[in-house]
């Protein structure tokens, strides 16, 4: 079995107000929610964390979940 038979996860985490210079920080941010996500889903994702804004506002009901999976 090879690493793109399985499914993925990324979980894209929109900052308010951080230093993004701070390597260091961002780092320790992303292992925490990485670990947070991991002990109550037992998945491991792939954390992303995005500038202010940077996400989309959703004009009524919010999408929350994008399954980019290709399809059979």
């Amino acid at each position: 079995q090879t690493l793109e038979d399985n499914d993925g996860m990324t979980v894209e985490v929109e900052l308010k107000q951080i230093a993004v210079d701070d390597y260091s920080l961002l780092s320790n941010l992303t292992k925490e929610i990485t670990r947070r996500l991991k002990d109550e889903i037992l998945v491991t994702p792939k954390v992303k964390l995005l500038s202010k804004g940077t996400l989309p506002q959703s004009e009524g009901k919010a999408v929350r979940v994008n399954d980019l999976r290709k399809k059979f």
